[in-house]
């Protein structure tokens, strides 16, 4: 037998480096087809006998160690960026990476796979097998020559997205002439499965409905500007970006457990159950954030508004129609495994990433094939609109990676997340910036990054905390009172001194809410220790608005 296993490289750069939205939307698609049906129709295809059923799901009853033959090709699992696929004899291995390396070549110009293939006898470890087989794709990874692309000769026009050469001009969007760009080989081939053509949905959008339908008379933007962008009001949007928390360790284990050759196939099973598992528990999740969100809305307006409990208007997202049809304020990009990236109005952006945390971990906590609870650490940057979307999402990584390495440190199993508006350029990674501007003589401004539930070894460091001063600066007191709050926000830059100052000037010398009990001095001083207890809840209260809570006219 043969063991392959497909993988791709440098997803990221590929999938997020244009700022236009459909050419994003594109990408993601052609990535989860190169490991998603394309893998799987290879195999179809190619071999006479497999477990790749018409419909390109894999049928658990076909086994290739079965007594008296059995199939020519087992995929053991397709999802999350890789296929583990095992064939019989040697030739089919090698058809299946020419096919669908070329299917690559020709229809995602631009996206790197990585193929791996290594003999294996069935006798043996297939658990120790793979493992050495994701060793090779790693290897090949960094080992791989990067090639320079071929910019043009003679004169050429440059593609406005990847700045190849472009060799064609993309179609105009509702006849205006100005919509149309240059565009090279690898754009094209991303708008070509994220445009639909006469009136028919793209491919991308059909995965989208397949997998996360809308509600009926809704639909999802394909465009940054119709994310429910208020003009002259509000035009920033939010790039989440949330990834599943110490999945290769539970992969690992899985492996582990099943070392012996003996249990080849109960691994075959409990791994193929948790790569299916997982990927339905983040479109469940991502299913019911659509769900939370359409409460917020008034279908007959098409907006979302939002009031403090004394029915002062904090919020008005208002709705884009198209084609009878009104637009969601969100949009996912990635989806279909643990790695999830959406786009949503900026003043979503905080709470459809918590509602994706908290139903991401219910809907793992309930299938066994999870093995247990999975938490997630989400990353959330809030830009402008027409910031280059390239860089928002790179914050929006790098958050994301704040967050998780607060978990570990932390040693905690529990979602954690990190967030930060990006009202202006960037300069920095994001510990740099928070030294600079988010550190005073008193400490740290700011409790990011911080856990979704409680935190008993470290109370301030969570969201419940954040949410409590959120609900306090977006109260009858405080709510439109700009001055009241930049005069807060100064105070706490300056320290405690000044804080105390703020109330007796401004507050009628009444105490700040009490957000957390152990820290006793947040309420007279706004600092306790080293860090404050209210700079987070302030910056984040005029853009907050929940999935619960609080009435729709």
């Amino acid at each position: 037998m043969d063991l392959v296993i497909v993988d791709t490289a440098q997803i990221q750069p590929y999938i997020f480096s244009s700022n236009r939205l459909r050419e994003n939307i594109g990408a993601s698609h052609l990535v989860a087809s190169a490991t998603g049906a394309w893998a799987l129709e290879a195999v179809r295809t190619l071999v006479p006998q497999s477990n790749v059923t018409g419909e390109l799901t894999l049928d658990d009853s076909g086994r290739i160690d079965e007594a008296g033959g059995g199939l020519d090709a087992e995929v053991l699992y397709s999802g999350g960026g890789n296929v583990v696929a095992l064939f019989r004899h040697n030739t089919h291995a090698k058809a299946f990476t020419r096919q669908l390396s070329r299917r690559v070549l020709e229809h995602a110009p631009g996206l790197q796979v990585v193929i791996a293939q290594q003999e294996f006898e069935w006798g043996h470890s297939l658990s120790e097998a793979i493992q050495a087989t994701l060793a090779k794709v790693a290897k090949g990874k960094r080992a791989r020559v990067l090639s320079s692309p071929l910019l043009g000769l003679g004169v050429t026009v440059m593609c406005r997205s990847t700045a190849l050469p472009a060799v064609a001009v993309t179609p105009m969007i509702g006849g205006d002439p100005g919509s149309a760009y240059p565009a090279s080989a690898e754009s094209l081939a991303k708008l070509a499965v994220a445009w639909g053509r006469d009136g028919q949905r793209s491919e991308a959008d059909k995965r989208l409905h397949r997998l996360i339908p809308p509600p009926e008379g809704f639909d999802y933007p394909s465009n940054f500007d119709d994310l429910g962008r208020t003009f002259g009001e509000q035009s920033h949007l939010a790039v989440v970006h949330a990834d599943g928390d110490e999945m290769g360790k539970r992969i690992q284990q899985i492996g582990e457990q099943y070392l012996n050759p003996g249990q080849n196939r109960n691994y075959i099973i409990a791994l193929r159950g948790f790569s299916s598992a997982v990927e339905q528990a983040a479109k469940a999740a991502l299913r019911t954030v659509v769900t939370q969100v359409m409460t917020r809305i008034d279908a007959h307006k098409g907006q979302m508004v939002y009031h403090n409990a004394a029915g002062k208007e904090l919020a008005r997202i208002k709705l884009k129609p198209e084609d009878g049809r009104w637009l969601l304020p969100f949009r996912p990009i990635v989806f279909g495994g643990d790695d999830v990236t959406f786009v949503a109005d900026g003043r979503l952006g905080l709470s459809l990433a918590l509602e994706y945390l908290k139903q991401f971990e219910q809907e793992t906590a309930n299938r066994p094939a999870c093995r247990g609870r999975i938490t997630a650490s989400a990353g959330i940057a809030m830009v402008k609109v027409h910031y280059p979307f390239a860089r928002a999402y790179a914050l929006a990584e790098e958050l994301g990676k704040s967050a998780k390495a607060y978990r570990r440190k932390l040693k905690k199993d529990d979602s954690c997340l990190d967030w930060h508006f990006a009202l202006s350029g960037l300069s920095g990674g994001i510990e740099e910036i928070r030294r600079r501007e988010f550190t005073s003589a008193s400490g740290s401004l700011t409790l990011r990054p911080v856990t979704l539930g409680p935190n008993p070894s470290q109370p301030a460091h969570s969201w419940d905390v954040v949410r409590s001063g959120i609900g306090a600066f977006q109260g009858q007191e405080w709510a439109g009172r700009h001055n009241k709050v930049k005069a807060l926000r100064d105070a706490l830059r300056e320290g405690p001194v000044w804080v105390q100052r703020f109330r007796r000037k401004f507050n009628e010398g009444k105490e700040l809410r009490s957000v957390e009990p152990s820290m006793t001095n947040w309420p007279k001083e706004g600092w306790h220790g080293k860090y404050c207890g209210y700079f987070d809840a302030l910056e984040v209260s005029d853009w907050f608005v929940p999935l619960s809570g609080g009435p729709i006219p």
